[in-house]
């Protein structure tokens, strides 16, 4: 029985392990055939932080265009992915949501061949601006797929907004990442962490961003923050801010340092997706100030290593993975005086990260990628027996 994935890129490594994950069992049991089609190889912002690194992705599967997503024309993606979903003529199709035009043809072309669909459900009632209409049309249309496969809490609320029966939503936790290889690759990258602080001239404590310079980061508010922080708090020479990464807000945010003099502020070039965790090692606290986020896979990282975390409550792993005062705090991406206070208590109480970090961990359990590759194959085996 023949199961087609469809996903946007072949970029995302997170992916490409839960569809490892799958493939493994599948041919481990025999219940399925299963394969992925990617659309493209990355993304729009994506390539600065790396290629896509092919052993993650030990599967079967086809990339139909080697570019970034953005730059196809939308009607070479609806026949090309057309033409090879009518090849594979498969019993269910796993879409990676409907955000994308040949989405939605593929979800057409199913119903009118009577094939199931499950749709990864990522969106949050906040994660972006909203258009009425286009909301109108999915309360329409999303509601007639057979089962929803939903990052987390917030977007499973509002996949039921807009009318979806909660019977039809098989798993509520489809977040995860590689919990045990990156928590290695942290741990390798802690033991040089004296000797490369040393050499970048790092302070003795450090908050962390890594991913992209784009304006929907809220890095710019970041760095205002932390300059103001830095000043407000006794223990300010103790503590710097590592921005990891690169994208199209890199200058706007050297140029902000430089004017405003801001220390303690260190730029780390991006970097592939393996190097990563080491990056995190050199610090100790983890932020997340995005003005909108689906998720933001940067927390369940950042938890797996036993971090304390600040996260915007525009994203959607805030109500998930953050527990106020347990193991990290939330503050509204739109006031920079409630982020500068959340800072604040981190600066000013070092003694607890550990115990925060630990209530992370467990907390962030609960969505290792052994646990979510069994939702998504019992979700496959119930759709496929109704």
């Amino acid at each position: 029985m023949k199961i087609v994935a469809i996903h946007n890129t072949l970029w995302t490594h997170y992916k490409g392990d839960i569809y490892s994950r799958i493939y493994k069992r599948t041919q481990s049991e025999k219940q399925f055939d299963f394969r992925v089609i990617h659309l493209a190889t990355t993304e729009n912002g994506r390539s600065v932080l790396g290629n896509a690194d092919l052993n993650e992705h030990q599967y079967p599967y086809e990339v139909l265009f080697d570019d970034e997503l953005e730059k196809v024309l939308t009607r070479r993606k609806i026949t090309s992915l057309l033409n090879r979903v009518a090849f594979h003529n498969p019993k269910l199709i796993y879409l990676n949501g409907y955000y994308d035009a040949s989405y939605w043809a593929v979800i057409i072309y199913a119903k009118l061949k009577n094939i199931k669909i499950i749709i990864d459900s990522e969106s949050t009632e906040t994660s972006r601006e909203r258009v009425w209409w286009k909301e109108k049309l999915k309360k329409i249309i999303i509601p007639r797929m057979d089962g929803y496969l939903c990052l987390g809490t917030k977007a499973t609320e509002y996949i039921i907004k807009l009318g979806v029966k909660k019977e039809k939503i098989l798993s509520t936790r489809n977040i995860g990442i590689a919990n045990d290889k990156v928590s290695q690759l942290y741990q390798k990258g802690s033991l040089s962490r004296d000797s490369v602080k040393k050499q970048l001239n790092l302070t003795t404590y450090n908050f962390i961003y890594a991913g992209r310079f784009s304006p929907i980061k809220n890095l710019l508010m970041l760095v205002e923050a932390f300059a103001k922080a830095t000043e407000k708090f006794d223990n300010q020479h103790l503590w710097g801010l590592i921005l990891s990464g690169d994208g199209s807000e890199k200058e706007a945010l050297l140029s902000l340092v430089s004017l405003k003099n801001i220390e303690g502020i260190i730029f780390l070039p991006a970097c592939e997706w393996h190097e990563v965790p080491a990056r995190y090692a050199l610090a100790d606290v983890a932020i997340l100030p995005s003005l909108f986020e689906p998720f933001g896979f940067l927390v369940n990282e950042a938890l797996v290593y036993g971090m304390p975390i600040i996260v915007s409550n525009r994203c959607g792993s805030a109500s998930d993975l953050v527990q106020e005062g347990e193991n990290g705090y939330t503050f509204d991406p739109t006031d920079k005086e409630e982020l500068v206070e959340k800072m604040g208590m981190m600066m000013n109480n070092i003694s607890e990260h550990k115990t925060m970090g630990e209530k992370g961990k467990k907390l962030v359990a609960h969505f290792h990628p052994d646990l979510i590759c069994d939702d998504i194959l019992k979700a496959f085996d119930t759709i496929l027996n109704q």
